[in-house]
């Protein structure tokens, strides 16, 4: 993905909340990975932008972005998110997933609230009453997506370091990159400098 960790936390090209989610580590399989969810504050604004959270949830929720819960809540965040990377590979490699923290948290999750209509989408109309709710969305999408005959075109990018996962939606499950613009025109312009050093 994008080196410009500001650029990238805006650019959603998993095709699924929960697959988006698992993208907030950026160049994930590099050796400098870039976390773009550093705190609680940028969970929200990360909701935000994603459209999970309605506003007025959020503005609630910033106000407790300092405490210990929402320490707390990070360290559920970045558990969920190595878990829907470990279910994400196992299912992309035909293997059964691992679904113990999964359904641990949908034991403990709320009912899902009713929806609200905001900028001519809908939103779960979540109180802001209660620092974990960013995460119900993101469970919710991944429950959806495991349940969906889509578990079985789960992608992962090609280019090297990326490691960002997609819903492979084209025809043929042919999708190589997150993004062909981005990542797909580097790694190509990538290895034709390879290939043209290497004939040099």
């Amino acid at each position: 993905m994008s080196r410009d960790p500001v650029r990238a936390a805006t650019q959603f090209f998993g095709g699924r909340v929960c697959l988006d989610f698992a993208n907030t580590l950026d160049w994930r399989t590099s050796d400098d990975p870039q976390e773009l969810i550093p705190d609680y504050a940028a969970l929200l604004s990360w909701s935000e932008r994603r459209g999970t959270l309605p506003l007025a949830a959020t503005r609630k929720l910033r106000a407790r972005s300092a405490g210990g819960e929402a320490a707390a809540t990070m360290q559920k965040a970045y558990d969920l998110r190595r878990d829907i990377w470990t279910i994400s590979d196992a299912l992309r490699g035909g293997r059964g997933a691992d679904l113990r923290l999964v359904n641990q948290m949908l034991s403990a999750a709320p009912r899902q609230p009713d929806l609200v209509r905001q900028d001519r989408a809908y939103r779960h109309a979540f109180a802001g009453t209660d620092v974990t709710e960013p995460l119900w969305p993101v469970l919710w999408s991944l429950t959806a997506l495991l349940a969906s005959d889509d578990a079985r075109r789960i992608g992962c990018c090609e280019a090297d370091g990326c490691g960002w996962f997609f819903v492979d939606e084209s025809p043929n499950r042919t999708r190589r990159w997150c993004s062909s613009e981005v990542c797909g025109n580097r790694e190509r312009a990538r290895r034709a400098y390879a290939k043209r050093k290497g004939s040099a």
